[in-house]
């Protein structure tokens, strides 16, 4: 017969940080969890940054009564950013400090603690004070992980200044990336929120009880290895790969596109960058005209706002790889031709695809991990 230790439902909390690209893996973890019989209370920080998240919040609970949700009341702070998304992440951090209550008064009390990676720096110490196992959820991949980690001592010692953009950055005589796989924001000169995140969070981590990250062992074996035999980063806590985070029965889109059920199979196209990256109007004209002389159907998502509300004036794009050069029609379609007619590309996507589906199914590597979390949870 079981133990009621062993039949003790674990309760974890979750809290994500501004944008789709954060929100949206959180939102897929409640589900899952909530799959594997565990309690998830939602803590979503108020007011949203956009009309969007505020959406997909309203779907997700509608489809999932059982996730408790509790709104966390942000503080008014100075705007100081022109970036919505980098001025609610301030907004978030800023207010932390009053999560230590939120967290006390949760019934039954909390097993975990799953925060952003973003917000590891205010909330850890937080969690540390009430003894609450506090875990970082990566949104990001693990190849992105191994920068996150090292950054503080890269932008320390100023060794990204000296290399070019084809050079590969290393740490410790690890290989990490490219220079030019970096985002610009931490090449800059000058201070700013994304070099802060990278340097302060970053360095945090390793008080934490665990880093979650939505990738799988086979797809990212080289940088999982890299990172869990301490190459990277020494005294890190355990880093478990426990995606793809499979979507959520709420996000299946309203919008009925029968043109799409229509077409061959791996005929489609499909180009969006995102719930933050806006297009100016050149490069909006540029893409057009390459997907339109491509020759191939495609799905395109234009956005010309950093968020869903009207802006009444211009934001700047700090973030991105646009560079100073746009790309021409004429080469979009070349390069989309090139893809589109890859069969080795084609064969290798089905093969990712195949070994994805394994990794999350019953046995496979990244359920077997997520299995272990809810163990050591259920017995805190």
């Amino acid at each position: 017969m079981s133990s009621s230790r062993d039949q003790k439902l674990a309760h974890v909390a979750l809290l994500p940080s501004a944008g789709m690209g954060h929100l949206t893996p959180f939102l897929r973890l409640a589900a899952l969890l909530t799959a594997r019989n565990v309690q998830v209370t939602f803590i979503t920080p108020h007011p949203t940054v956009s009309l969007t998240e505020s959406q997909a919040l309203s779907g997700f609970f509608a489809s999932f009564p059982q996730v408790k949700q509790k709104q966390f009341h942000l503080l008014p702070l100075e705007e100081n950013s022109a970036d919505p998304f980098f001025y609610h992440m301030q907004l978030i951090k800023s207010s932390c400090h009053l999560l230590s209550p939120l967290l006390s008064a949760l019934t039954p009390s909390l097993s975990g603690f799953i925060t952003d990676m973003t917000l590891a720096s205010t909330v850890i110490p937080i969690t540390q004070a009430i003894s609450l196992p506090n875990y970082v959820l990566f949104t990001s991949s693990a190849k992105m992980m191994t920068l996150f980690l090292s950054y503080s001592t890269l932008a320390g010692s100023k060794a990204l200044d000296d290399l070019d953009e084809t050079d590969v950055i290393k740490i410790r005589n690890v290989e990490l990336m490219p220079k030019s796989l970096v985002p610009p924001p931490l090449l800059q000169k000058s201070n700013n929120l994304l070099k802060n995140i990278f340097i302060e969070d970053g360095r945090k981590v390793i008080e934490s009880c665990g880093i979650l990250l939505n990738t799988f062992v086979s797809f990212e074996l080289e940088s999982l290895t890299k990172i869990n035999d301490g190459q990277v980063l020494e005294r890190l806590p355990s880093v478990v790969a426990i995606g793809p985070l499979p979507p959520c029965d709420s996000e299946k889109s309203k919008l009925q596109l029968t043109w799409l059920d229509d077409q061959p199979a791996g005929s489609v196209l499909y180009v969006s960058f995102g719930s933050r990256t806006a297009l100016a109007r050149d490069q909006i004209r540029e893409l057009g005209e390459g997907l339109i002389k491509c020759g191939s159907r495609f799905v395109w998502v234009v956005k010309d706002k950093k968020v869903d509300r009207e802006d009444s004036e211009e934001l700047e794009e700090s973030w991105g790889w646009s560079g100073e050069m746009l790309v021409k029609g004429a080469e979009i379609a070349e390069r989309i031709r090139e893809s589109m007619g890859n069969e080795s590309l084609r064969i290798q996507a089905l093969g990712i695809k195949e070994d994805a589906r394994k990794a999350v199914g019953f046995g496979g590597s990244s359920y077997k991990g997520l299995t272990e979390l809810i163990s050591m949870w259920k017995h805190f």
